[in-house]
Order: C-alpha cells, then structure tokens, then sequence
C-alpha cells in the first residue's frame, strides 16, 4: 500500500459515525484535534486542498467546509487569499472569544474579572522577575516608555498598558495562564479604557514602574506586591466609576 493510501486510511473516520451532519462536524472538529496531538497537521503549514481533505476524511466537501469554518471561527485556522488554509502557529486568539461570549452570556461583571486578576497576576509578575529574558525586560520598558509617550491619548495608553501586562505574562513561561489572561484583558478592555479616561499617565505609571523594576532586579516578592497594589488600585477606581454612575 502506497504512503499516501495509508495516509488517507488514517485520516478518514469511522463511516459508522458519520451520521447527521452536526454529529459529522463534532467528528471532523475531534479529528482534527488528533491530528495536530499526533504531529500529522503542524502549526503553521499549509493544510491540503479541500477536495483531496474530503477525500482523505472520507466525507462530501460541504461537510468538510463546515467544519473548517468552525475551526476558523474558533482562532485554529486561517484563510489567506491566493494561498490557501493555513494552521495557525500563533494559538493566541483561541480563547478570547469564547471567553467574551462567557462574560457576555453568563453576566460576569468587570468586578469579577478584576478579582480573577488579583487572584492570579501578582504570582505571574512574581515568576517573570525569575525568568524573565533580555528580551522580555527590553519589551517592558518600550511599553513604559510608549505610555508615557502617548499618555495624552488614552486609546493608545490603553494599549500600550495591555502590551505591558501581555509582556509580564510571557515572561512568566507559563503559557496556559498567558493564553487564558489575554482574554481576561481583552473582556475588560472596555474598562480598562474607561479607567484611562479618569487617571493620569503619571497615576498609571506610578503604578507600573516599580513592576517593571522589581522584574527587572529580580525581585520575585516586589513583583508580587507590587502587582497587587497596581491591582487594588484599579478595583478602588473601580468601584468609585461604578458609584457614580448609581451601580
């Protein structure tokens, strides 16, 4: 049998499951997922045509093409127009929509994301000020720089704040909690910008630079503390936006 035979044989589902087309679509989604543990679809390449994967899955086009716009949809896949469907090497984007539709549906508020916040990223500032590269504490600093640059525009500030909390949490080496704390941020962006209409840049970075320079000096406890004290402060802002407005 040639290569590619038994890569097809090995592709295709089980023909005993393949009935319904929601129930083919979860079994295409879960092969998909056994495909990429195993090491057959990569991160970044370029998947096969769409005739020879519906040949491959053993399943008609148009089911295949749902599937593939699920997975689009979820962040795994991207069209590039003139070069095909690509994996995507860059998972960043995997939760954050699904987590914006968990706020949206379920009625988290901005409170309890804050909360999540504190639970959880004054230990990551405090994991980055051990591993923290060259490269991370250079990135930091061009963060804190662009905030006090563009302190006047609170859109950019606001950006330019996330990139400085994107950065702490890549430094940490922790990949999960870099994944999952992008899209806390991104649920409270619209805070987050609320917030940066109300303080000043020299608030913000009174807050920030001791961080960057407790990482910087490799002093994990300071990290954590300070961390926490950005935080806390940011809840207290919070809250008194939220008095205001009678909430």
């Amino acid at each position: 049998m040639s290569r590619a035979k038994a890569n097809r044989r090995s592709w295709a589902l089980d023909g005993s499951n393949q009935n319904g087309l929601e129930n083919l679509t979860g079994k295409l989604l879960d092969r998909f997922k056994e495909l990429l543990a195993a090491g057959d679809i990569v991160p970044g390449e370029r998947l096969p045509a769409e005739r020879e994967l519906a040949v491959r899955f053993g399943v008609s086009r148009s089911s295949l093409r749902q599937a593939l716009k699920v997975l689009e949809n979820m962040g795994v896949l991207s069209q590039r127009v003139g070069q095909g469907t690509h994996v995507n090497a860059d998972m960043a984007e995997i939760l954050n929509d699904p987590l914006e539709f968990l706020v949206i549906i379920d009625g988290i508020s901005s409170h309890e994301l804050q909360e999540a916040r504190m639970i959880v990223e004054p230990e990551l500032a405090a994991m980055a000020a051990e591993r923290a590269s060259e490269e991370h504490l250079a990135a930091l600093r061009k963060a804190l720089e662009a905030m006090h640059q563009y302190g006047a525009d609170p859109d950019q500030r606001v950006e330019h704040d996330m990139a400085f909390h994107r950065i702490v949490h890549a430094a940490a080496g922790n990949r999960i909690c870099a994944r999952m704390f992008h899209g806390v941020h991104r649920a409270m962006q619209n805070t987050i910008a609320l917030m940066a209409r109300t303080v000043s840049v020299e608030h913000a970075l009174a807050f920030h630079e001791p961080i960057y320079e407790a990482i910087y000096r490799r002093k994990p406890d300071e990290a954590r503390e300070s961390m926490l004290r950005h935080l806390s402060d940011g809840r207290e802002h919070m809250l008194q936006i939220r008095k205001k407005r009678g909430e």
